[in-house]
């Protein structure tokens, strides 16, 4: 009987708890939402919560569908009779109250007066950075006791005083989620970058494979060009005084007109285009100035004549 009156009995597991019995506070938010009122407003109440020293935690409903749907059920209007929206708190499953309500508190001074006090290892700051409990000292009437006197040949112990957890940098949520969507921004940028990278390794394959072909060398001899497998490429040459061509006519020039509307066109030389000119050019008429500055010039021809 004393073994088993001895013997420590065994705790009974608790029970798991759920948004309506949890006693954390907590910020209701939806930061992937990407609405930057949202990350403002949020931003906002964090900070009103960290200077009165009020412990939380948050959560992104757009990613907890149980706290998603506590939210929509439970989240009503305020005592104006306005719709709450996020962010909010919400404390053992019941909306305390949003942004509006949260600054008109802490503009009064009356934020404790609404919200519990908590601490857990997953708070915002966490339970080991909690400050220590403020013990109220009965009052006594009768006088202290003077300290005593520490003797003058004992040294001081210089050793540095730990520092509070409650002093260390607390990361904020919201610096969080901008992190995590400037990571994912890089990552979508330097997908983009590889596969630009990779477009354009690859035309410069295809321009390097046509430039391999070698150029061929014009024989000084001949019309005929030679390539680097010594055979010979036959070229089009166009006659310098006629526009015939010698060879097969090139691709990039135009070939000869033939016809114009409807009526043929034949080949001349350049013989026959002269004669034709000739033949139907319209002499000028002269005028009576020209008449007269003729007879002047020959009868100037003629007076030396006479003296001779």
């Amino acid at each position: 009987m004393a073994s088993e009156s001895s013997a420590p009995a065994t705790a009974a597991p608790a029970a798991p708890q759920t948004y309506s019995t949890d006693p954390a506070l907590y910020i209701y938010t939806s930061l992937t939402a990407g609405s930057s009122h949202i990350v403002t407003a949020t931003s906002r109440l964090e900070t009103i919560l960290r200077a009165n020293r009020v412990p939380f935690k948050a959560i992104d409903i757009a990613v907890d569908e149980k706290a998603r749907m506590l939210w929509g059920r439970r989240a009503g209007k305020d005592a104006s009779g306005r719709q709450r929206k996020i962010p909010g708190l919400v404390q053992e499953g019941l909306v305390l109250g949003d942004l509006v309500e949260i600054e008109e508190w802490n503009e009064y001074g009356e934020l404790k007066q609404h919200v519990q006090i908590y601490y857990d290892d997953f708070t915002i700051p966490s339970k080991s950075a909690a400050p220590p409990p403020i013990v109220q000292k009965p009052v006594t009437t009768s006088k202290p006791a003077l300290p005593p006197v520490a003797p003058q040949n004992l040294v001081k112990a210089t050793t540095p005083a730990p520092q509070h957890p409650a002093s260390l940098p607390i990361r904020s949520i919201v610096e969080e989620a901008a992190q995590k969507a400037k990571k994912n921004q890089l990552d979508a940028l330097r997908s983009k970058a590889a596969a630009a990278s990779a477009k354009v390794q690859e035309n410069e394959g295809k321009e390097s494979k046509k430039e391999e072909t070698p150029a061929g060398l014009q024989s000084p001899t001949s019309t005929g060009w030679k390539s680097s497998g010594d055979k010979t490429i036959e070229t089009t040459i166009q006659s310098p005084t006629t526009t015939s061509w010698k060879g097969s006519l090139p691709k990039d020039v135009d070939p000869p007109v033939t016809n114009l509307h409807g009526s043929p066109i034949e080949r001349v030389s350049k013989e026959e285009i002269e004669a034709v000119e000739k033949a139907e050019a319209i002499k000028e008429e002269s005028s009576e100035e020209d008449e007269e500055e003729e007879e002047e010039s020959s009868e100037n021809d003629k007076k030396p004549e006479e003296k001779k």
